[in-house]
């Protein structure tokens, strides 16, 4: 049993939260890689940002782990992001943010057993080990993905193709351009039989002009 199976089980008994629980763990460590927000580094510099500086030194040292509230949590990461992480797992909001601050201190200290804040190479190697127990490519993908629904919360995700095509708006402009394609098609083939028609009769005209001078 790996050290996150352990974590899971922990918030699954605390919270009661079933499978949930390594759901919420997923979208707890995809929000700690996204690069957009720094990474594990940018993810613990909001905390410090918050005043909770020593608690974040408690969790990556190798004393006890202080615990961090719903409300400093919120402080930190914005009510955003954890109503993101509620969304994506399926859970209620408190349930969500409850479970997260329950999680954070023994994931930073899981992350962090040399007492040092891991390069991100190094960082998504130990995430993968735990989660697919040493499959770490696998794991990463599944990170993220999760990482792209958790950005999701900075605007609406854009339509798929497959949306666009099954909806009115494609049907619409599919027809903008299909008809006048049609409308060419039909002229050209018209033409085309138009002169095709005419040809022969020009032709027999000539025959019949040259066999009267002949005469």
């Amino acid at each position: 049993m790996s050290m996150f199976d352990s974590i899971i089980n922990e918030a699954d008994e605390k919270f009661n939260l079933g499978a949930k629980a390594g759901t919420v763990l997923s979208a707890l460590l995809a929000l700690m890689t996204d690069k957009n927000s720094g990474g594990f580094a940018g993810f613990l510099e909001r905390f410090n940002r918050a005043g909770l500086g020593d608690t974040v030194t408690s969790w990556i040292g190798s004393g006890s782990n202080m615990p961090v509230s719903n409300e400093q949590l919120e402080s930190a990461l914005g009510e955003d992001a954890l109503k993101n992480i509620a969304d994506q797992t399926g859970t209620d909001y408190g349930s969500a943010t409850s479970a997260t601050a329950f999680l954070i201190p023994r994931v930073v200290d899981a992350l962090t057993p040399e007492g040092e804040i891991p390069q991100d190479g190094d960082l998504l190697s130990r995430i993968g080990g735990y989660l697919n127990g040493g499959a770490a490519s696998g794991s990463i993908n599944a990170v993220g993905n999760t990482a792209g629904a958790v950005s999701d919360r900075f605007g609406n995700a854009p339509h798929s193709v497959g949306e666009t095509v099954d909806g009115n708006d494609g049907d619409d402009s599919i027809l903008k351009w299909l008809l006048p394609l049609l409308l060419l098609g039909l002229l050209l083939f018209l033409g085309y039989t138009f002169c095709g028609k005419s040809t022969p009769v020009v032709t027999t005209n000539a025959n019949v002009n040259t066999n009267a001078v002949n005469r």
